[in-house]
């Protein structure tokens, strides 16, 4: 048996910092309808422990980095200032581990509330942060389900992905996470949970259109992604649809110009100020095609450089500035961003860290990763005077 908490006189400064913290996040989060849902499931049955510890032991878990239920249990045991932070007062109050199990199973039921609680957030950050979603980079980070990877049905929502790494290819099963981010905050803003096995460039038109459904505030001028989304629909989705430019690497294709492989050419025309052009939809940028070699339609190309006069100029894929230009670069840049936003949601607020089994629960870890960097996130920026740098959490 435990003993009771008692008070020890002054606490260190370091206790003291993490009780003023995790107070803070607990405050900044807008979660009344989520808490209010959850407590009318108490009508009946046993007591249970409070809705609201549950829920603060739960988010404390994600922005203390604490992996295992027996090792927040274990913290709360031994770190009576942790649990008073979190509405704990005696020993007896810590919730078990099978008291964690059953109420992550009840909080999946209630995932479009904490849909809601990440929205909330993001529009705080934009009320407290200038120029945010105006730059926004899309990318996806894998997952590894909890299941041993020699019986994958323990987890039969999973799937199988691979991708080149520098020491090869890397397999894993589990899921991938494609997030929407703003590169000038590197905070995130939406994201999509699918097996692993899903082709990263058919997601970033249904992610933006999610996150565009959730904030209609939502008109980015720019939308940077790596060379796995170049394709004609990314472009035509980003430019035409959303209004955006997109800034898109473009892959190499030498293995179908090494094979020798064919296709009908994809030129097509287009009325310009200066004449009928035209515009081909294959690459943006090369003129070399894998059917003519050299398309013996370059002079006559909207944007090629032989066209006079030069200006105004007209650039395929709904870009004002040329690939690899200076203006595209300082824009491409940007996208790394994405790639620090997983880094620390990995690193620091457990987002590989997968404890349960089934895509619901998985969306549901994810998001509790993404909304504790964000509120996290909203309090240094409330401290921080809006300080973009500053608020990275």
């Amino acid at each position: 048996m435990h003993a009771t908490y008692y008070n020890t006189g002054r606490q260190p400064r370091e206790k003291t910092t993490l009780n003023g913290n995790l107070r803070a996040v607990f405050e900044a989060l807008p979660d009344d309808d989520l808490l209010d849902a959850l407590q009318k499931t108490r009508w009946t049955g046993r007591p249970g422990y409070p809705v609201r510890v549950m829920w603060h032991t739960l988010v404390a878990s994600f922005y203390l980095n604490i992996i295992h239920d027996t090792d927040l249990i274990r913290a709360l045991h031994g770190n009576p200032t942790l649990a008073a932070a979190c509405g704990i007062r005696r020993p007896t109050q810590v919730p078990s581990k099978f008291a964690y199990c059953r109420f992550r199973r009840k909080l999946t039921a209630f995932n479009e509330l904490v849909a809601d609680v990440l929205a909330h957030c993001v529009e705080r950050l934009r009320d407290n942060l200038p120029e945010f979603g105006q730059t926004l980079a899309v990318d996806a980070t894998d997952i590894k389900a909890w299941a041993n990877r020699l019986h994958h049905e323990t987890d039969p929502d999973a799937g199988i992905g691979a991708k080149k790494k520098a020491g090869g290819r890397h397999y894993w099963y589990g899921y991938k996470v494609h997030a929407v981010v703003d590169a000038d905050a590197e905070l995130p803003l939406w994201f999509s949970v699918t097996p692993a096995n899903t082709y990263d460039g058919s997601m970033l038109a249904p992610v933006i259109q999610e996150a565009k459904a959730q904030y209609e505030w939502l008109q980015p001028k720019y939308v940077t992604a790596d060379k796995g989304y170049d394709a004609k629909a990314s472009f035509d989705f980003v430019g035409e649809t959303i209004g955006a430019i997109p800034v898109i690497d473009v892959a190499k294709r030498g293995a179908v110009r090494k094979r020798g492989e064919t296709r009908p050419c994809e030129a097509e025309p287009v009325i310009t100020p200066t004449g009928v052009h035209w515009r081909c939809n294959r690459l943006p940028y090369d003129p070399v095609c894998p059917r003519f070699g050299k398309c013996p339609l370059l002079p006559m190309f909207a944007d090629s450089p032989f066209n006079e006069p030069p200006a105004p100029r007209y650039f395929e894929r709904h870009t004002p500035f040329s690939h690899g230009s200076s203006e595209w670069k300082a824009i491409y840049n940007k996208r790394v961003s994405v790639e620090r936003v997983f880094s620390r949601l990995k690193g620091y607020r457990k987002l590989d860290a997968i404890r349960t089994r089934g895509l619901r629960k998985v969306w549901l870890h994810v998001a509790l990763s993404l909304v504790v960097m964000n509120v996290a996130a909203l309090v240094n920026s409330a401290d921080s005077a809006g300080s973009l740098r500053k608020c990275v959490a």
